[in-house]
């Protein structure tokens, strides 16, 4: 498999025929993986399997759902916390979004229904049938991703089936206003995730950068082909600090509309070190805690930094084990 460096992040080509378990092509892909998340706390999947016309449709259909009124995308579709809807705000005036939760398991049809029925309740099956397709593509990216990971380390393959079991997932879709007069052209301040990974998928207008180790920020390329995955606080604290939740934010410099898509990855138990990972170079430095519990921390002990409730550091809030 080519290695390829776009902007600093190096691409995993997860099309590739030959990205398959005990070949050298999966061990090198793993490696790769593992350096890049523990140098930045992200990295670049190119993938042909969301198709052009996928893409557009999933914007199109996110266009009409933000044009909604206010009062129907205000309604609750979860009772999870920060899975719900955020409207411009003045510390925000830029930045809308939108969740759906797929609840405990898989990707699922009945989700993305639900939510359907909640916004349209004479019901809206090309959304539905298109969301799911494109949700499920992109959980399969997130298991691929996975199972490279804990390859990359020598882990037992029990130990990924266990994660991947206990995962859920919420697909958000991201609306960004383009400034007007003396309006700042931030979309979304610095931040991290509280995921294991969030996978961005762009609408190819730039916006999203992301922080390197050396402090330098840099944007992500925008095109269709390439998932920008982001290491979030769950998997800094899965790896015991080996990687590091990727600090990013979303600055308008285009005069265009910007859209983007994100998957999230949670877990409905308990967000854990795994033990092997333990050693005496690297002591064990988080207790386990509930995923949905940390969320409803963040939910209801924001940060100064203006936007929506996601500006957190997981070294700040989460328990360390050393104190």
């Amino acid at each position: 498999m080519s290695s390829l460096i776009v902007s600093q992040i190096p691409v995993i080509n997860f099309s590739d025929e030959n990205l398959k378990p005990s070949t050298e092509t999966w061990f090198s892909a793993s490696q790769i993986m593992r350096s890049a998340l523990e140098a930045n706390g992200c990295f670049y999947a190119m993938s042909n399997k969301v198709s052009a016309e996928l893409h557009n449709s999933v914007l199109a259909l996110m266009e009409e759902l933000f044009d909604l009124p206010l009062e129907t995308k205000r309604q609750k579709t979860s009772d999870k916390p920060l899975h719900g809807y955020y409207e411009q705000s003045p510390l925000a005036p830029l930045y809308e979004s939108v969740g759906i939760d797929f609840d405990v398991g898989p990707v699922n049809k009945e989700a993305v229904q639900k939510f359907a029925n909640i916004m349209w309740p004479t019901g809206y099956n090309q959304f539905c049938e298109t969301m799911n397709q494109y949700a499920k593509l992109l959980e399969e990216m997130d298991q691929t991703a996975k199972r490279l990971l804990f390859d990359a380390y020598g882990l037992d393959k029990r130990h990924c089936d266990s994660l991947l079991e206990s995962t859920s997932y919420m697909l958000r879709s991201f609306k960004y206003h383009i400034p007007q007069n003396n309006e700042s052209n931030c979309g979304l301040h610095d931040h991290t995730d509280a995921s294991y990974f969030t996978i961005l998928h762009q609408n190819n207008v730039r916006g999203v950068q992301v922080k390197l180790r050396s402090g330098e920020w840099i944007d992500v390329d925008p095109l269709p082909s390439l998932f920008l995955f982001v290491a979030g606080d769950a998997l800094k604290v899965w790896s015991n600090d080996r990687i590091q939740a990727c600090e990013h934010k979303v600055i308008i410099k285009e005069k265009m509309k910007r859209r983007s898509m994100g998957l999230f990855s949670f877990n409905n138990k308990m967000v854990q070190i795994q033990e092997e990972l333990i050693d005496e170079d690297h002591p064990k430095r988080y207790k386990s805690f509930d995923h949905y519990e940390y969320l409803r921390f963040r939910e209801k002990f924001p940060t100064e930094a203006p936007g929506p409730p996601v500006f957190f550091r997981c070294d700040v809030i989460m328990q360390d084990e050393r104190t």
